[in-house]
């Protein structure tokens, strides 16, 4: 059947639910690494600093200014951390931070 075909007759191709799991922060990780193959270590912190996924050292690094540590903060606080490689595209890398952070803090969506 063509897609033509497939169209005419009424066939849902995509899932009615959507999307039925949350971005978790482990996974918010995993697609940052995915989406940047020169993040050296990263962290997601709550809105009290306390670490909710990833390495440690990148919150402290982040307290002390290092300047290889970028950071994008959702408007609920929730930070995403990244210490970035020598060859990292910054503003590409910027981008993808804030995204991340604003997926994370966003209430899930339900469709039902």
């Amino acid at each position: 059947m063509t897609s033509q075909a497939i169209r005419e007759s009424g066939t849902r191709v995509l899932s009615p639910a959507g999307m039925t799991t949350s971005l978790t922060p482990a996974l918010a990780l995993a697609h940052l690494r995915e989406l940047s193959v020169d993040i050296e270590a990263a962290v997601i912190l709550d809105a009290a600093g306390a670490v909710l996924a990833g390495d440690a050292a990148v919150a402290a690094a982040m307290q002390r200014g290092d300047e290889r540590v970028l950071v994008a903060r959702a408007p609920t606080g929730l930070a995403v951390a990244v210490q970035a490689g020598s060859r990292a595209l910054l503003p590409l890398l910027e981008h993808d931070l804030a995204v991340v952070a604003a997926d994370l803090a966003a209430p899930p969506v339900d469709d039902a």
